[in-house]
This record gives C-alpha cells, sequence and structure tokens, in this order.
C-alpha cells in the first residue's frame, strides 16, 4: 500500500519537478553563455561604476566578482534559480496536510490501511528527493555550460622577450596595436566541482522551506492560508536580512533571519581560495586564531530548521483531530 501512496505522490508532483527542473537547467547553463560573451576587462569597467556601499549587499568582494566563478556563482542567487526551489518546496509542503483536507481526499487515504505518520512521510520523501534534484540540476546546468562554453578575451597583442625584464616579464606589449580577440574553453578556466558547495546551500535551503511549508500545513485547513503564512514569513525574512545588511549598526537583524546562512557565492568564494575550508564548520587563521564559521555551519543551520520543522509537524499531524468534510 505504502508503495502505491508513493507512486501516487510522484505522479502529482512530476509536471511540477520537471518544469522547475528544465528551468533550471537551461538557465544556468544561459547564465555561463552570458559570463563567458562579456569580457573580464568590460564586467570590471561595470563594477567599477557601483557605489562601494553596495559592497555591504554581497558576502563576496567585488574584486573577486571579477573572476569567472564570481560572475558564475552569482547564478545561485538569481530568481529563477531560488524561485523554482522555493515553488517546489512551498507547494509541495503546503499540500502535505492542508491541501489534501481542501480537496476532501485525506479521509479516503486514512481510511486505507495507513498509518498518519506513512501518508505524511512519503509525501515528505518525494518533496525532500525533489529539492536535491533541482539542487542537483543547478550544478548540473553549470557543468553543462562550463563544457560547452568558450570565453570572450580581449587581449593585446605582444612581443616575446629573448630575456626577464623586471615590471614586464617576458612579453612587451605593443601599444598602438589593434586589440585581438580570442575564445578560450571555459572548462580551462573554470573547475565545475567548486560549485557543489553552493548547490548544497541552495538544497540545504529548499529542506528548510519545505520543512517549514510542510509545518504550517501540519495544523491548518485551507491551502490558500497555509501559503499566505509561509510566503509572509518568506518576505520578513528577506526584509529583516536586508536591513540587517544596510548598516553597521543594523547588522544584529541579520542573526534573526534564517536566510542569513543562505550566501552561495560566498562558499564557492571559500572552495576557489581556500579549498582546505570547503567542508569545514569553523575557519581560522595561520597562527589558529578565529576567523570565521565554515560553510559547513551555515548547510547544517538550514538544514536543522528543516529536519526539526518535519519532526514537529510528524507529531501535530499524528496528534490533531481532523474536521470534518465540507
Amino acid at each position: 500500500m505504502i508503495h502505491v501512496l508513493i507512486r501516487r505522490r510522484i505522479d502529482e508532483a512530476k509536471w511540477l519537478l520537471a518544469a522547475c527542473a528544465i528551468a533550471m537547467v537551461t538557465f544556468c547553463w544561459l547564465r555561463v553563455w552570458l559570463v563567458s560573451r562579456l569580457d573580464t576587462g568590460r564586467f570590471k569597467e561595470i563594477l567599477d561604476l557601483l557605489p562601494s556601499d553596495w559592497q555591504r549587499y554581497t558576502p563576496v568582494d567585488f574584486a573577486w566578482l571579477i573572476t569567472y566563478e564570481g560572475r558564475i556563482s552569482l547564478v545561485y542567487d538569481e530568481l529563477i534559480v531560488v524561485g523554482c526551489v522555493s515553488l517546489w518546496a512551498i507547494s509541495r509542503g503546503s499540500d502535505c496536510v492542508s491541501g489534501e483536507l481542501g480537496r476532501g481526499t485525506l479521509e479516503m487515504l486514512l481510511a486505507q490501511p495507513l498509518s498518519r505518520r506513512a501518508v505524511m512521510l512519503s509525501q515528505v520523501g518525494v518533496t525532500v528527493a525533489g529539492v536535491a534534484i533541482l539542487s542537483f540540476c543547478a550544478w548540473f546546468g553549470t557543468w553543462c555550460g562550463i563544457h560547452t562554453m568558450s570565453a570572450k578575451q580581449v587581449v593585446t597583442p605582444s612581443i616575446d622577450l629573448p630575456i626577464y625584464l623586471p615590471f614586464l616579464g617576458t612579453e612587451l606589449p605593443i601599444p598602438f596595436a589593434e586589440p585581438e580577440t580570442i575564445y578560450v574553453p571555459m572548462v580551462e578556466l573554470v573547475d565545475a566541482d567548486l560549485f557543489i558547495p553552493a548547490s548544497v546551500n541552495l538544497f540545504a535551503f529548499g529542506l528548510m522551506l519545505a520543512g517549514f511549508s510542510t509545518l504550517m500545513s501540519s495544523w491548518d485547513r485551507y491551502r490558500w492560508r497555509t501559503i499566505g503564512i509561509v510566503v509572509g514569513v518568506y518576505a520578513i525574512q528577506i526584509v529583516v536580512k536586508l536591513f540587517g545588511m544596510s548598516a553597521d549598526e543594523l547588522a544584529w537583524m541579520k542573526f534573526l533571519s534564517a536566510f542569513t546562512a543562505y550566501e552561495p557565492e560566498s562558499f564557492v568564494q571559500i572552495a576557489h581560495q581556500l579549498p582546505q575550508y570547503t567542508w569545514s564548520f569553523v575557519m581560522r587563521n595561520g597562527d589558529g586564531t578565529w576567523r570565521g564559521y565554515g560553510p559547513m555551519f551555515s548547510h547544517t543551520i538550514l538544514a536543522v530548521i528543516g529536519v526539526v520543522s518535519y519532526a514537529v509537524a510528524v507529531r501535530i499531524f499524528s496528534r490533531r483531530d481532523l474536521p470534518a468534510p465540507l
């Protein structure tokens, strides 16, 4: 019976998952294409035009964002990527109890030889698996882009010198020559494995959203109200984080938002520049002094919120009295 229930959950969600997965792969692939079209020097000129105060709204330095790794990592903060994971997590989490109640199908399910825990866990399993698939699709789209694109680079012709000269090296630029445009395979410039921590962070973020949505659904009767509550809390968390980033005196507000733990571009930078801390909970300086929390600390915070929310949701649903169908 449980296998039939799981197949039913998959049939209900497969088209939404397929649409989100295709959108994720396509968008991440196109993002690498856009990065490959814009020369690094041109992108630096754009960043130089931004006010210095804007630095506080990104967890990484503008200097690192100029690199190919930095520009590609921003895809994990794009609306399409975050939106697809959020859409999947909220839609499937809200459907877990209040959605079934609203359609009048929960009573029929519980009339079968199935426990309430089995009914909920079948939905949880499909939802979490979907979050994992979408997170993988984000990385896979990036991988496809890196392995199929070539970066456009504008170089100044130079003359090879027979000896090394101070401040010049072994090449002497020709100042009056026309710049040349060359194309270098992106796979020679960027390692796709650097973006795995960002995908893990995206998975933990989706797990948190799915768990919280299921928690709200476990005690509610109307799915529209469940979605409204989740979206409202979602918006508040974003606003709190933005206020915390906007001024030094409000920095404490960042700790009131779970979204502060979602910083995928920061974890790509750590994997790029400090690979020894890619999967660490804490980071230390060369002399052993405290440097900051590692990527795994943020992944764990988001995952724990999701798992605890699921555990509380199962307990509430197992004990609550279900309303009579309308």
